[in-house]
């Protein structure tokens, strides 16, 4: 099995962007389409186990992995679907959870975390090309971008399930 360590086997190119948004300059999102979304860091892992319940449709759970970044904005990221009880055995593993809700935003997603980081809301959107990335200019809600701070990935805000 051939892993290139820019693009791993069977993985996918995700180029993301992120920044911090301000609550205060959002407007009417909340009568945008949103789904709950639940994630779990496995413990000395890379993996991600996710479910998500959109408001009023089917819920869908996947397992995932992200390599790390390859270069700016570009992560390669493998995921597979899951039925519900292969999720509920893998929800089993140790690990660290955060919850979030995320709107259809301004063309992205607006995630909205709660305990224990209630109030943070960061925008992000994906892009076919880096070149696209690039020439992006964010709305005027967004602070600063954190694309490349670790302090906000999801495995940093993830806290263990009391």
């Amino acid at each position: 099995m051939s892993m290139d360590a820019a693009h791993p086997k069977y993985s996918l190119q995700e180029i993301e962007r992120r920044w911090l948004a301000d609550a205060s300059r959002l407007g009417d999102y909340q009568s945008s389409a949103h789904l709950t979304i639940q994630d779990r860091y496995l413990t000395g892992t890379g993996l991600r186990l996710r479910k998500m319940q959109p408001d009023g449709g089917e819920t869908v759970y996947k397992l995932g992995k992200k390599y790390g970044r390859s270069g700016s904005y570009v992560e390669p990221i493998t995921n597979i679907y899951l039925s519900s009880q292969e999720y509920v055995a893998l929800a089993e593993l140790d690990g660290r959870s955060v919850r979030k809700i995320r709107y259809a935003f301004a063309g992205g997603s607006l995630d909205l975390y709660s305990n224990p980081n209630d109030g943070l809301i960061i925008f992000e959107l994906e892009f076919s090309s880096i070149e696209a990335a690039r020439r992006y200019v964010p709305p005027a809600f967004v602070r600063e971008e954190i694309t490349d701070n670790a302090r906000y990935s999801g495995a940093a805000l993830a806290f263990p399930l009391a």
